[in-house]
């Protein structure tokens, strides 16, 4: 039943994608079932992670009339431990606040098109997969240009990549959080250095992390003791870090906003060339009765990596907590996916989170103010302190996975790729992330043994047929209907 495991997979990681906000939920990443809309309008955390903003001053924008705002997501954002210091200073600065709605992240479509039919309008989403273009043609969300001031310090260096997801002229998303490394490769990296192989990390350092050696310590893992694998995860993310460490995206964005479909591209066929070598050669697949969301394949040594989104780094901090408080050890740590070595660079899966206004929001200008103090939360320094103070208790991360991990938020450092190949609409998203599942794990009953060329002979046709649908909207200056 391979194709149950990469639809659960699909769907856990789906829940949890919009980068590190979800990650603050804990073990919800697993949770695959569709609940009712549900609204919590109660914070319980305050004992767990107390957050103090003290005498902090930022300057989010001009004052607004008091309001309480409505989100529609599936999280509680005054809780996560990267929103929260940023939401109190909203509540007790601006006099305003949130109510949270619940809704699993599959039902966002049609609840928030049915509240903007009925004037029920929130007045925060979240950015997901299928926000740009597909949700951005439907005139479902509210233009920022006019509360949102670019030239503001906190947005320095931004605009080229905020103007990446521009609809018809407007700007609709202002991304307040960017992961040049979204998705990493954890590993068990006690386990590593008992079996004598290479610290991925020291290599990352060192500048030596390429797929060359990343297929090494694979092998070694692989070769260590009978029944070991190499790789196991999200294929579709994977896939999709792979192919954009050589530069070249699976979809690309112009300048003018229409899209590039690359995939008839040399680097594209050598990137999945790679990943399909990797499954015939013993180093990715899954341990069996595991989901690519599991941790157990690398706390229990059956895997040498998981390739999955940063949010799932949490579970693994709590474990070695709780490892720890029994008397034992565990040191897992992440890397980002490897540098291809015929790149002249090395490039990054750039992903971004934010919230987007709805259209219908009574409450433009004060959501406009909050995406600024979440923004702010990350580049002042004072609310940026308190801000990880909140993540270390809410996430129990230690000091090194903290500081690692935020060198990948500073996207003028890197060579980043911003790649938007699952936004196109559901269909043709589902028809990629199986493409991509099959070309790394061979797990899609119907791709069964295909090689790349097959799998793109085969859906190219639906791929760019959506593409150009896309383009002529966008050429036109029109939306879907």
């Amino acid at each position: 039943m391979k194709i149950k495991r990469i639809l659960a997979g699909i769907l856990a990681v789906s829940t949890v994608f919009t980068a590190t906000a979800c990650s603050g939920g804990g073990d919800t990443s697993t949770t695959t079932s569709v609940p009712e809309t549900t609204t919590e309008t109660t914070i319980d955390d305050e004992i767990d992670n107390p957050v103090d903003i003290g005498n902090i001053s930022i300057d989010a924008g001009e004052e607004v009339e008091p309001a309480t705002l409505i989100y529609m997501g599936n999280y509680d954002l005054r809780t996560a431990g990267d929103i929260k210091p940023a939401y109190k200073y909203f509540q007790e600065n601006y006099n305003c606040d949130i109510e949270v709605t619940i809704v699993n992240f599959l039902q966002i479509l049609e609840k928030l098109t049915a509240a903007i039919s009925s004037g029920e309008s929130p007045d925060l989403v979240d950015y997901q997969d299928n926000v740009f273009p597909l949700m951005m043609s439907k005139n479902l969300y509210t233009p920022l240009e006019d509360v949102m001031d670019l030239s503001a310090p906190q947005w320095s260096g931004l605009e080229d990549y905020i103007n990446k997801f521009k609809w018809n002229g407007h700007n609709y998303y202002y991304p307040w959080s960017y992961d040049v490394s979204p998705y990493f490769l954890i590993y068990n990296r006690g386990l590593f250095e008992e079996l004598g192989i290479d610290d991925p990390k020291e290599l990352y350092e060192s500048g030596d992390w390429t797929w060359s050696t990343f297929k090494e310590c694979c092998q070694k893992f692989v070769d260590s003791q009978e029944g070991r694998l190499g790789l196991y995860g999200a294929g579709q993310y994977s896939a999709t870090s792979f192919i954009d460490s050589t530069g070249t995206p699976l979809l690309t964005i112009e300048d003018d906003g229409t899209l590039v479909c690359n995939l008839v591209n040399a680097d594209v066929e050598r990137a999945t060339t790679f990943m399909q070598d990797l499954y015939k050669e013993g180093l990715a697949g899954f341990a069996e009765t595991y989901m690519d969301v599991s941790e157990q394949p690398i706390t229990d040594g059956l895997n040498a990596f998981q390739g999955m989104g940063g949010w799932i780094i949490t579970n693994y901090a709590k474990r070695m907590v709780a490892a720890e408080k029994k008397g034992s050890s565990m040191d897992i740590f992440f890397v980002p996916f490897p540098r291809d070595p015929n790149a002249d660079d090395y490039y990054y899966s750039m992903s971004t989170f934010g919230y987007l206004v709805p259209a219908g929001s009574k409450h433009v200008e004060q959501a406009s103010v909050f995406i600024n103090c979440c923004r702010l939360s990350v580049t002042d320094d004072a609310l940026a302190e308190t801000t990880k103070e909140s993540i270390m208790k809410n996430k129990k991360y230690t000091d090194e996975m903290y500081e690692f991990m935020q060198q990948f938020k500073d996207v003028e450092k890197f060579s980043c790729i911003v790649d938007q190949p699952y936004g196109l609409d559901d269909n043709t998203a589902t028809i990629i992330k199986n493409m991509l599942g099959a070309v790394l794990f061979n797990n899609v009953e119907d791709y069964l043994d295909m090689s790349w060329t097959q799998l793109r002979e085969a859906n190219s046709g639906a791929i760019l047929q959506q593409v150009d649908y896309y383009n002529g909207l966008i050429k036109s200056g029109n939306s879907a209907s």
